[in-house]
């Protein structure tokens, strides 16, 4: 067989200085994201683990020398052993009651939960100084000729503090780093629309939509990242320019669609409290906006991340109705590029597959595109306030899936669960779908599950060599190809 090119279609390289000083805000309980902040996890990281200081892992097998000397010592001793090993005995069984702790729900929600994991993570990295040394230790877990799509993370507005290194310092450092790594970086650029908005007046590359355009089209970046959850829909009027220019240019866009833990910091606007766009009809003929009543920001940015948006996004007379458009001046974004990615989700697969009572979420089949267009699907369901609340996010992707042409989604985050895998390989044998499913790692956030090299072989073992050159090369050269570069 001949060796086709992997294509990794979602890693992340910032390091901890990109990330907000208080990301731990609204998520750590009693205010102690003003003391667990970023600096102060790069500061024991780097002076308090044998990684990071030098100094320090001399001191630590120092101390192990000595504990080993001292246990010798007392063997002499059977009486003082005895003693020691029972002191150590109760010791390690307090350790393990306050770990199971911190570990119960009822104490610290699932938020922080994946918060301090995420610090972990983030410790873990932010020995790297800068991105090139958290690129060069992705691609040694892949073949030498493994390309990735790096997907940049622009934090600035989520109200969470400054990060040590702003967003467009970040951005620089990316397209230095492509130009040395041209045939295996595939960097995109991020797109927030209160940036948009902030430097609109300003001229040449200090706007950024010009500098994003002009990034696009002279090759340096190679797609468009979203992060809704950091606080706004994907149909914010400040991003329609740069989805006609990318539209027509056929750029790839990847948008977070996932629950999780990086997400608006602020308060909750009372424009917030009601969706934009989707109607319900609430009495007797009475269409009324559907009511997005949650408080707590882990709980109202899903709003922002919902996958029933992109149906707001890519169906013409819904988007132009919200922008206010006449017949004449109405726009057409239906054939946007776009990969929904993480695909939802695990407790969205999960839900899906542990629902056995509603049609919406049975919806996956292998059925013709013609058989599935005579069914009621999450797109076509007379209360979208229903699918809304009670459809599994994957029900919602693959309806999005069949019914436009370039809508896409890719694995990452699901690679960990190897419960999904079937699911999943029945879908990569749904001809309705299968030419438009990814491979992408969510590198170095996963990385918090299993390390990088598990993650990717235990699934090309699992769907075997053909289904994963589909999904990690085929399908992706599709998706990253525009009018200015082929694969």
């Amino acid at each position: 067989m001949e060796k086709y090119k992997i294509f990794n279609t979602h890693t992340h390289i910032f390091t901890i200085d990109h990330v907000p000083n208080k990301f731990g805000k609204r998520l750590m309980p009693l205010g102690l994201h003003h003391i667990i902040t970023m600096r102060l996890v790069k500061w024991y990281y780097k002076n308090f683990t044998s990684r990071g200081n030098y100094n320090y892992k001399v001191f630590r097998n120092r101390l192990t020398s000595i504990k080993y000397g001292i246990k010798e010592f007392f063997r002499k001793t059977i009486v003082i052993h005895l003693l020691f090993g029972i002191l150590f005995f109760i010791l390690g069984w307090l350790f393990k009651i306050i770990v199971n702790f911190f570990k119960l729900e009822v104490v610290f929600s699932k938020s922080t939960r994946e918060t301090f994991k995420r610090f972990l993570t983030l410790g873990r990295y932010s020995l790297y100084q800068d991105q090139s040394k958290i690129f060069d230790l992705l691609s040694k877990s892949y073949d030498y000729d493994t390309r990735f799509v790096v997907l940049s993370m622009d934090m600035d507005f989520m109200e969470g503090g400054k990060p040590a290194k702003p967003y467009l310092e970040q951005l620089e450092e990316l397209r230095c780093l492509k130009l040395r790594k041209q045939e295996n970086l595939l960097p995109f650029l991020f797109l927030d629309p209160r940036r948009i908005a902030a430097t609109r007046n300003d001229v040449k590359h200090k706007n950024y939509e010009n500098y994003a355009k002009h990034l696009l089209h002279s090759q340096q970046f190679d797609g468009i990242k979203l992060y809704p959850a950091l606080g706004y829909y994907p149909f914010d009027k400040d991003l329609i320019e740069m989805y006609l220019f990318a539209q027509e240019n056929e750029i790839p866009i990847i948008t977070h669609c996932i629950e999780g833990t990086v997400f608006y910091r602020g308060k909750k606007k009372s424009e917030w409290n009601h969706h934009p766009i989707l109607k319900y009809n609430k009495k007797g003929g009475i269409y009324e906006p559907i009511p997005l009543p949650q408080r707590e920001g882990y709980e109202y940015t899903t709003n922002f991340t919902h996958p029933l948006n992109y149906h707001c996004l890519l169906n013409k007379d819904m988007l132009n109705t919200y922008l206010g458009n006449s017949p004449s001046e109405a726009i057409d974004l239906s054939k946007l590029k776009i990969c929904l990615a993480h695909f939802g989700g695990e407790d969205e697969w999960k839900k899906y597959l542990n629902d056995g009572w509603n049609n919406y979420n049975k919806n996956i089949t292998h059925d013709s595109v013609a058989d599935y267009h005579m069914r009621k699907n999450t797109l076509n369901h007379g209360n979208p306030r229903t699918i809304w609340w009670n459809a599994s996010w994957l029900s919602v992707i693959y309806d999005l899936m069949v019914e436009y042409d370039n809508v896409y989604a890719d694995i990452s985050f699901i690679l960990h669960d190897e419960s999904l895998f079937p699911l999943l390989k029945f879908i990569l044998e749904d001809e309705k779908v299968k030419h438009k499913v990814l491979f992408g790692s969510d590198y170095y956030v996963v990385s918090q599950k299993d390390t990088e090299k598990d993650l990717h072989l235990n699934l090309r073992g699992y769907l075997g060599e053909s289904l994963f050159e589909l999904i990690a090369n085929t399908n992706p050269r599709k998706f990253l190809s525009t009018k200015f570069k082929q694969y």
